[in-house]
């Protein structure tokens, strides 16, 4: 499966959030979401992070809320959907790891591969983070989701630097705390330990198109 060439990302954003608001229970609703995910498959997982930051970007609060809702009720089964990231150091890339939307792109910026400017993991992860927060218990999860994989040096897929980084947006990333402040956190430790971008194939000029 291959994108056209100029994806109607507006469209795309719209089957996800009808999906999220009118398939009938939760059950059915994690379901399709993974069953959107495979269809992509894993060479297109940046996509599907590009249609939820255009979600947590222009979409309706109510539309957020239930996209949120849906992605707490994926991590709470543990179904959220996730990309294969190489772990830290892998030579040739031959371990791996499947990450979730947060930690994929923060990987992605973390540990070079190609360019993602500091400007646009800024405004995805914001609207990540922004999006993931419309949903108290998804917030809560992925929170913790984002401490443990800090506080864990045997997991494989970040460095010790890495690690640092995630943890300082973790906590930044408090209840009621506005995303730019986690994600400004997240920057400044990333500097502090590598000063090393990343990169986000097909990502580096991500930015979702204007409003209709």
């Amino acid at each position: 499966m291959a994108l056209r060439a100029a994806p109607d990302w507006h469209e795309a954003a719209q089957t996800l959030v009808d999906g999220c608001c009118l398939l009938p229970d939760d059950e059915a609703r994690v379901a399709w979401l993974e069953q959107l995910c495979r269809a992509l498959g894993d060479p297109l997982y940046p996509a599907f992070l590009r249609v939820l930051c255009l979600v947590g970007e222009q979409g309706e609060a109510a539309a957020q809320r239930a996209v949120a809702a849906t992605l707490n009720q994926a991590l709470a089964s543990g179904r959220l959907p996730a990309g294969p990231q190489a772990a830290w150091g892998a030579p040739g890339g031959g371990a791996s790891r499947r990450q979730g939307p947060i930690e994929f792109l923060c990987a992605r910026y973390l540990q070079p591969s190609g360019t993602l400017s500091a400007s646009a993991f800024d405004r995805a992860a914001r609207a990540l983070l922004g999006l993931m927060a419309q949903d108290a218990g998804a917030h809560a999860r992925y929170r913790a989701r984002l401490e443990a994989a800090a506080q864990d040096p045997l997991e494989g897929a970040w460095s010790r630097a890495d690690r640092a980084a995630l943890q300082a947006l973790a906590a930044a990333w408090g209840p009621g705390a506005a995303p730019g402040a986690a994600v400004d956190a997240f920057l400044q430790a990333a500097r502090a330990g590598s000063g090393g971008l990343a990169a986000l194939p097909g990502f580096a000029a991500f930015g979702p198109p204007g409003r209709r």
